[in-house]
């Protein structure tokens, strides 16, 4: 906030209300005794989003700064849930529902700020990189995990909401998240934690002691922390345990057991008794069309929050060898235990079974799907047990030269190490227990398997089928720099400061699956698959930023900065990254501010290094439909609204011939304290980035294989581009009885995409100091003006914001108001999340001949309310007690989410948790 003058309240209102081309009416001014005003002395602070120290925490590039003490008055236990609740992190993520679903990274916390991805934010510990996680997240990308950081060690977040790589490196494209620990404590806390949810589950403890001494030329400071989950099952929720409650209507039971006629598409009714004779939890079930079979309801199998046990440690230290020079180090050590529980061990199989008369009828499509769904005592649950421990070790000196240069340099090691364990069927135990054998032409096992689909599975079976997925990864980021700062020369409007940095880093990581996850032989996993891949690569940076005193009060920024890759694989090399910054002050009350950058971001390593992967999704399969559905009419027109979607197993490695991702951001705004105690900022942000990495669209390989196929749009079926797109394809062999199916798409990482956001933020601060108490009221607000997004070079820019497919909400608001008095404190914070579409839009949104979505029906914003209380006691002993999401509230129901969890978790994460409950006790000695 900006320094008080002794301007009165009325002066201030009146200059900046004419600053600003507003009409007020006529004010009287109280005389001002001007030379009365004391020499201030002048101390600058480091701030994140600049190297240069200076006067004001108020810099050119926007900065939202929160403190443990925010985190814990507004009913926040982690750093990620703090980041969380940022109104600027408006991507949606993959949050611990979809984790127990099946997702590729299910135990990380991550944020998206402007909705570019969590590998576009630059996440720093103490201002230093630190490792990223040695699993991509969802199989492709790399990202920083914020669940190992304690809470007892931090002191504040700091987080710039514009791209950054003219300070920070390339891969600020976003922002930066600076995660900063504390530092010269002098006494000693202890404190215990305890917290439950309204609906059961999910009980909380935590925890810690935090302890430090400051001497004449020394401090230490130190912290160690214990904290534990208990997860939280969807059957805990009354409103996602049963088909019951689907929004769309009660939906059929999991088919449990069933046979499958392919060529009638019934099935075969297995009676009542056998499926009560099976085992426990199968139910005898009809399905519209189809028939009768073994049904069972999986709805509330999931956990939506995880288990976790997590034990940290943090030292940090500073020597001062004399006035000039002093040494640093800090240590942080984190180690957790997670689990995941997901559904039910099941198969599914095409089988090929001789007709009634023992002719076979070779190429007839007369085989039959086999499925089976296990119950929980028979096979147990499917779950995943993650250990995961990470270190960073930072030592450094730092001084001044010449009364008048700092200097610091220091070295960081960061490392995270990693494994899980997962439950899963044996491949060749499935078929030798459950399929039979392969005798004939056609790949598809004879159903002769020592177990029948209906018999019981006793306890020997289980140990015969099951086994445990190990997957084991590590990664590191080693950084040596060395900064130096301080002012140039002076002119008439003040002193020129600069700040030029020299960097190294190297960062590798190992992904190693065991050897069934990737077993393409018949003795792999069922059903599973998953990638693997390491690599290292080293990156040598320097910087330099200057910060010039134009005018009185008007002052510019220029900064640079030249990153380049040596990975010994791609040509992606170096680039520099340049910024303008400039502020404005009229006045001390008023500041206007405008940013203008370049960034470039290398490939992800796991875009780079990817070993063979597999993955399973869907696509649209027109050449199917038109085929099969339309008797291969040749007016057949692709389109979702007349083709069902199918399912397939595809395949990626890693592509050496990636370029760099290039973006521009730039942004203006204005800050200003119209009255004491009152302040307001309000800035325009846009940020660009092109030749996004992605893996090629699966769909995209479709659309192009029809097209080639019937020579559409002017593609040639014999021409080069059209046999490339063919060989990415797996389609059934001919005569066989899934001859044309489509059986797999390989896909490749390519730079293909432009992603673009613009839209503003805005802030209001507020404090009143009364006899009765202080008042104070804080609001945040984003709105999203444009997304826009290019497919590939061939798609056209298009406008995504209202798309019916992007869930990021248009606007994200919280509302913090704050009350104490004497020992007593609360704080209420309130929170927004703005409108998103509906899962799947009415037919009747859509025009019936061409498939063009006419209109985006939206669900209403959705509203949750924290509440924080603390009482000082005495000196030494403090209570807190705080309630998350007070009033229960869940999203609006959405009729179309008709799979669970039935409502959108990427866009609402945790939802399904409700109401929670917290007291903490402190004592300081």
């Amino acid at each position: 906030m900006f320094k008080a003058t002794q301007l009165s309240t009325a002066v201030r209102l009146g200059l900046f209300s004419a600053t600003l081309g507003l009409s007020v009416g006529a004010i009287a001014a109280e005389e001002v005794n001007t030379t009365s005003v004391e020499e201030e002395k002048v101390e600058r602070i480091e701030v994140t989003g600049s190297r240069i120290s200076r006067t004001d925490m108020e810099i050119a590039t926007p900065v939202t700064v929160i403190t443990a003490d925010d985190m814990k008055d507004q009913g926040f236990i982690t750093a990620f849930d703090a980041l969380q609740g940022l109104s600027q992190n408006t991507g949606t993520v993959q949050g611990n529902e979809f984790g127990a679903q099946g997702g590729f990274t299910p135990n990380a916390d991550v944020i998206d700020l402007r909705g570019f991805g969590p590998g576009y934010t630059l996440v720093l510990l103490n201002g230093r990189r630190i490792a990223e996680n040695p699993t991509p997240y969802n199989g492709k990308s790399n990202f920083v995990n914020l669940n190992g950081i304690p809470f007892a060690a931090i002191d504040r977040i700091e987080v710039v909401t514009q791209g950054s790589s003219a300070i920070y490196g390339s891969d600020a494209v976003a922002g930066v998240v600076n995660i900063i620990l504390k530092k010269g404590v002098e006494s000693t806390t202890v404190s215990a934690m305890m917290g439950t949810t309204k609906d059961g589950g999910g009980d909380q403890s935590r925890f810690s002691l935090t302890t430090g001494a400051v001497g004449s030329n020394y401090s230490v400071t130190a912290a160690v922390e214990y904290s534990k989950q208990d997860p939280i099952y969807a059957r805990d929720r009354d409103f996602m345990d049963s088909v019951d409650d689907n929004p769309a209507g009660a939906s059929p039971l999991s088919r449990g057991i069933l046979v499958l006629d392919r060529r009638a598409r019934t099935y075969r009714d297995p009676g009542a008794e056998t499926c009560a004779a099976t085992g426990s939890g199968y139910v005898y079930a009809d399905r519209a069309n189809f028939g009768k079979y073994c049904g069972v309801d999986t709805t509330g199998d999931n956990t939506i929050k995880n288990e976790r046990e997590n034990i940290s440690a943090y030292f940090s230290g500073t020597y001062d060898f004399s006035d000039s020079l002093s040494g640093f180090a800090d240590v942080m050590y984190s180690q957790m235990e997670s689990g995941v529980y997901g559904s039910r061990h099941f198969f599914s199989e095409d089988l090929f079974v001789n007709t009634p008369d023992g002719s076979g009828n070779y190429g007839t499509r007369d085989y039959v799907l086999h499925q089976r769904i296990f119950s929980f005592d028979e096979m147990g649950q499917r779950k995943t047990e993650f250990e995961e421990a990470s270190a960073n070790v930072t030592l450094g000196l730092k001084g001044v030269i010449a009364d008048n240069y700092d200097w610091k340099v220091y070295y960081s090691e960061s490392r995270m190490d990693y494994e899980s364990r997962r439950d899963w069927l044996k491949e060749e135990a499935v078929a030798e227990y459950f399929l039979g054998e392969i005798d004939n032409p056609y790949g598809l096992y004879n159903g002769a398997g020592k177990v029948g689909i209906y018999d019981v599975i006793t306890q020997d079976v289980r140990d015969a089928v099951l086994g445990t997925q190990l997957i084991t990864a590590d990664s590191y980021s080693r950084t040596f720099s060395a900064e130096i700062s301080g002012d140039l020369f002076d002119m008439p409007a003040g002193a020129v400061g600069f700040a030029a940095i020299a960097e190294y880093n190297k960062q590798g990581y190992d992904l190693i699956q065991d050897d069934r996850t990737l077993n393409t032989e018949g003795l792999g996993w069922y059903g599973l698959t998953g990638t693997e891949g390491g690599g290292d690569r080293d990156r040598y940076a320097v910087g330099l930023e200057v910060l010039v005193p134009v005018l009185d009060g008007l002052d510019v920024t220029l900064a640079g900065r030249y990153d380049r890759y040596d990975d010994a694989t791609t040509d992606v090399g170096g680039r520099l990254s340049p910024s303008v910054a400039v502020t404005y002050k009229p006045m001390d009350e008023l500041m206007f501010r405008g940013t203008w950058g370049q960034s470039f971001r290398a490939p992800d390593m796991h875009y780079v290094f990817a070993g063979n992967s597999g993955f399973y999704s869907s696509t649209y399969d027109w050449i199917d439909c038109r085929v099969n559905d339309y008797d291969d009419d040749p007016s057949f027109v692709p389109s979702e609204s007349n083709c069902n979607s199918s399912s397939f197993k595809g395949s990626r490695s890693g592509s050496t011939t990636l370029e760099e991702e290039s973006g521009t951001n730039w942004g203006i705004g204005i800050v200003a304290e119209p009255i004491e105690n009152l302040s307001f900022t309000l800035d325009y942000y846009s940020i660009k980035l092109e030749d996004i990495i992605g893996d090629e669209s699966a769909q995209a390989i479709m659309d192009l294989e029809y097209d080639c196929k019937y020579g559409l749009n002017g593609k040639d079926p014999s021409s080069a581009e059209c046999m490339a797109n063919q060989d990415k394809v797996g389609r059934g062999a001919v005569g066989a009885p899934n001859e044309g199916e489509l059986t797999g798409i390989n896909t490749t990482p390519v730079n293909k995409s432009q992603y673009q956001q613009d839209g503003l933020d805005a802030s209001i601060h507020y404090k009143l100091s009364t006899e009765i108490g202080d008042f104070g009221a804080t609001l945040n607000w984003t709105h999203i003006l444009h997304t826009k997004y290019q497919a590939t070079d061939e798609s056209m820019l298009e406008d995504i914001r209202d798309d019916k497919d992007n869930s990021e909400p248009r606007s994200k608001t919280s509302l913090v108001l704050t009350y104490s008095y004497q020992d007593f404190s609360m704080a209420i914070r309130g929170d927004r999340i703005g409108q998103i579409p509906l899962w799947e839009q009415p037919s009747e949104n859509y025009d019936p001949e061409t498939g063009d979505v006419l209109k985006v029906d939206r669900l209403d914003p959705y509203y949750t309310v924290n509440l924080g209380l603390g009482y000082q006691f005495n000196d030494n002993l403090s209570m807190s007690v705080s309630a998350e999401n007070i009033f229960n509230t869940r999203p609006e129901t959405d009729v179309t989410h008709d799979s669970w969890p039935f409502y959108n978790s990427f866009a609402y994460p945790g939802a399904g948790v409700g109401a929670t409950y917290r007291a903490e006790v402190s004592y300081k000695f």
